[in-house]
């Protein structure tokens, strides 16, 4: 199959009717226990957001999965999440990954001097993957679990709660579950990739609603590490 990709800016070239639509049917396929216009209605309409970028994936002409990239204020700091979904066929967690990284990036060239972070809650442990085996300081990961830090897990998931394994408010029940087959389920808890295993053992429920709030600063350090890491 061949994929093509278009991205889009809020405030430019953005949405029309026909592609928020494609958007919540999609969404509506990728989740259990969600209302796909509501879901639709926080992530790419909500006005806490100052800025998003999205990266539709198309075959042909139907979408297949999108990346959208919000950016907040969160007192002195600016955080950036994440919104995605795939078609089963679709889900790729490098897919995410290489946009996701990208606009952190190009975000951080403007404003080098302002405290910036990704924090975001997943659900799936693939997506997880994808990031802290690329990604050189990821918090929370299998690699730093003594180094995590505790004042921006309180401050970023004031309303989430803490694993069973960690010192770390880093749980956050989100209401809905990515729809993965008992045996994708079954695949993960079983899987001998650290990273998958870590987070099935810090967070045992993702298949019940429950989500892993990940940080990384973009800073200059994780672009210097995380490029040593990739090449290496």
């Amino acid at each position: 199959m061949t994929i093509q990709t278009v991205d889009l800016k809020q405030g430019g070239n953005w949405l029309n009717t026909v592609l928020e639509r494609d958007i919540i049917t999609l969404i509506n396929a990728s989740f259990n226990g969600v209302d796909s216009q509501a879901y639709y209605a926080k992530y790419f309409l909500c006005p806490d957001a100052f800025d998003r970028k999205l990266r539709l994936y198309f075959d042909q002409q139907k979408v297949v999965g999108y990346c959208l990239i919000s950016f907040t204020h969160n007192e002195n700091d600016v955080l950036l999440n994440a919104s995605a979904a795939f078609y089963p066929a679709y889900r790729k967690g490098g897919n995410t990954f290489v946009f996701s990284m990208q606009q952190a990036f190009l975000y951080w060239l403007k404003h080098p001097f302002k405290r910036i972070f990704y924090a975001d809650t997943m659900l799936s442990p693939a997506m997880y993957r994808a990031i802290a085996n690329k990604a050189a300081i990821v918090w929370p990961s299998v690699d730093n679990t003594a180094l995590l830090p505790q004042q921006l897990f309180e401050k970023f998931n004031q309303h989430g709660r803490k694993s069973h394994l960690l010192d770390a408010r880093c749980l956050l029940d989100v209401g809905r579950r990515t729809n993965y087959t008992e045996q994708e389920v079954d695949t993960f808890r079983t899987s001998n990739k650290k990273e998958i295993a870590f987070f099935c053992q810090v967070n045992p429920d993702f298949d019940k609603g429950v989500a892993l709030f990940v940080i990384m600063p973009v800073s200059l350090k994780q672009l210097l590490f995380t490029a040593f890491k990739v090449f290496t």
